[in-house]
């Protein structure tokens, strides 16, 4: 038989006692206290074990009689089904009240930003800040053109003028808003200024006495006619005596509907008749179109409906030929007489008046 050595506590003095399991006495080796391994340590411990399992198993079944007993209590049954229905209920409410609480978090939120999109706000505003008017055409016949730069939509706004035809310099142009204010949005603009009145500056004008031009460019002119004259007289082998030619006259006509300028000058010139031998004195005219005084105080002139900008050196062919004339009376009648129903004519020059009276 096999040794199996175990050790165990001497129950007299606490000492290590080692025994064959097999033996059923073992002595303690320190008190010499005998020990009854069977009763004490064997058989005990089973006996303890199945004393255990059966309560543990004792225990088990009384749960099972009572869980038993409970699914048949009818009372116990309609509790539990309450306690559902409340844990359901509850269940259900708290979501509900989530989602109601988040949509009233959410609307609220638009409503402040809604509040906030729409929230009038007043401010003033000058609406000619951006208003300016243009003008076309030369003073006395020109026309105003309200330019507005749009400042929040005030442009759309219907306005009030006095006439913006005809304009001269020095004419006054009144413009009238009907109303005060203005709403663009959610911004209403309060007009610091409903009616304004501008002044017509800086128009071209045309030249109504040639001696606005300066004495430089006047006698650049004077010089460039008679030289057209004599040009002219050569070309068609006309008998002119030399250094005869001089400026007789100019004249400055305006339109009265002021569509049209022109100064003519006349050149006069001593001839020898071819019958009589007789010396006698002829005309030339040279007439200057459309001489306007710009904006900025310089000179334009136009020259069959076409212009240029002159300068001292340009003349040379700035103006036509109209006619050759044997007497003063027929260049008088044809400047003058015949023009002055439609034009108003400025007398520049005339060398002398009593012979032109003549």
């Amino acid at each position: 038989m096999a040794i199996n050595i175990k050790t165990v506590t001497c129950p007299a003095c606490g000492a290590k006692v080692n025994y064959d399991e097999n033996n059923k006495i073992a002595r303690c080796e320190f008190c010499g206290a005998v020990l009854d391994m069977t009763e004490q340590y064997g058989e005990k411990k089973d006996r303890e074990r199945d004393d255990m399992q059966d309560e543990q198993l004792r225990t088990i079944m009384n749960r099972m009689h009572v869980r038993n007993t409970g699914n048949n209590d009818p009372n116990i049954r309609k509790a539990k089904r309450t306690a559902l229905i409340i844990i359901i209920c509850l269940v259900v409410f708290g979501f509900m009240s989530t989602i109601i609480f988040s949509t009233v978090g959410a609307m609220r939120f638009s409503n402040a930003i809604k509040e906030e999109t729409t929230k009038v706000i007043d401010t003033d505003i000058n609406p000619f800040d951006k208003l300016t008017i243009k003008y076309t055409g030369v003073s006395g016949n020109a026309v105003g053109r309200l330019d507005d730069k749009n400042i929040h939509g005030i442009s759309t706004l219907k306005k009030t003028t006095s006439d913006l035809e005809k304009l001269s310099n020095g004419d006054t142009i009144t413009v009238k808003y009907p109303q005060d204010s203005y709403k663009d949005g959610n911004t209403i603009y309060h007009f610091t200024e409903t009616e304004k009145t501008y002044t017509v500056r800086g128009l071209d004008e045309y030249v109504t006495d040639i001696n606005e031009i300066g004495e430089e460019d006047l006698a650049a002119l004077k010089k460039n006619a008679i030289d057209k004259a004599i040009f002219e007289c050569k070309d068609d082998n006309f008998p002119y005596v030399e250094d005869s030619f001089e400026i007789y006259a100019i004249y400055t006509m305006v339109k009265k509907d002021f569509t049209k300028q022109t100064s003519v000058f006349i050149v006069s010139f001593d001839y020898t008749d071819d019958k009589s031998k007789e010396t006698k004195t002829g005309y030339f005219m040279a007439e200057y179109s459309n001489i306007t005084k710009l904006g900025d105080g310089s000179f334009k002139i136009n020259f069959n409906a076409g212009g240029f900008n002159y300068s001292r050196e340009s003349y040379l062919g700035g103006f036509t030929v109209i006619s050759a004339h044997s007497t003063w009376d027929a260049v008088y009648t044809d400047v003058y007489l015949n023009n002055k129903a439609e034009w108003s004519i400025h007398e520049d020059f005339m060398i002398s008046n009593t012979e032109a009276a003549e």
